[in-house]
């Protein structure tokens, strides 16, 4: 909370690429956990991992995945992704109103 309440913006955006990263992780853990969670070393690996991401330098993972990789790639797709996000909302209410009124609206 000190980052968010401090006047640097680079302490907030520091913390911002942790929370991309670490969310983006979370998703990617999803898939590949139940794959790899019985090999010797892969606990212990996963909290090397994010260690490096929570390191307080320039060159922590974080920094260096967001921008070389995460950012560059929202970059390029952004587009696909409103467009797919838009799809997604409007089918979610469309949804909630057939169920709450009973009926289509227009959003």
């Amino acid at each position: 909370l000190k980052a968010v309440m401090s006047d640097e913006r680079e302490d907030a955006l520091t913390w911002l690429r942790y929370w991309v990263v670490l969310a983006v992780f979370s998703l990617a853990e999803t898939i590949v956990d139940p794959l790899f969670d019985f090999f010797p070393g892969y606990l212990l690996g996963k909290c090397v991992f994010l260690v490096w991401c929570m390191a307080p330098s320039k060159n922590s993972g974080a920094n260096l995945l967001f921008t070389q990789i995460i950012f560059p790639l929202f970059k390029k797709h952004h587009e696909e992704i409103d467009q797919q996000a838009q799809i997604v909302h409007d089918s979610v209410m469309q949804k909630i109103n057939r169920y709450v009124y009973g009926k289509q609206k227009k959003w």
